[in-house]
């Protein structure tokens, strides 16, 4: 009777540490599959693509803005609404966002009431974001291939942004 009670408790032993086993591996494959990612190798990235976060890649400071745009889309003109610009870029506020690395141009409406024409080009969008998770609805895009004078006349017009008084907060 003692060796039959020995045995099951060896046995139940041995099916606990195989049952703990298989949970423990199971538990380390999901978290290896999280910090690795699907289709991604072991072997860790170099740290510079780490960093995948847009305001270390932005060269220039934003400032927030409230400058009427258009463009022309495939699917017809588009009225859009600055929020921030740089010298480098934009964000730029939309219905309908156009696709990641499209190029096309935009034509903003500068603070003195003047247009300025700028070739641009999509390097994000929350065209795919659902609505209740996004404030504004829009693209984010870099500025490409303007000539001198075009970048000139958009320096001039964030100085006079910068330099202009700030009302009091409150």
């Amino acid at each position: 009777m003692e060796n039959t009670n020995t045995m099951l408790i060896v046995g139940v032993a041995v099916g606990g540490a195989i049952f703990v086993g298989f949970v423990l591996f199971w538990f380390i494959g999901v978290f290896l599959k999280k910090r690795v990612g699907p289709g991604i190798s072991a072997k860790a990235p170099p740290a510079s693509a780490l960093r995948i976060n847009w305001e270390e890649k932005r060269v220039q400071p934003r400032l927030s803005v409230s400058w009427n745009a258009s463009f022309e889309a495939p699917r017809g003109p588009g009225r859009a609404q600055l929020k921030d610009i740089s010298l480098g870029g934009a964000f730029v506020v939309c219905p309908d966002p156009l696709p990641l690395s499209d190029r096309f141009q935009i034509v903003i409406e500068l603070p003195d009431g003047t247009p300025l024409a700028l070739n641009a080009e999509v390097v994000w969008s929350n065209a795919n974001v659902a609505s209740d998770m996004i404030v504004n609805r829009g693209m984010g895009v870099r500025f490409i291939d303007n000539d001198a004078s075009q970048r000139r006349r958009l320096t001039d017009a964030i100085t006079a942004l910068v330099a202009a008084p700030q009302p009091p907060a409150g």
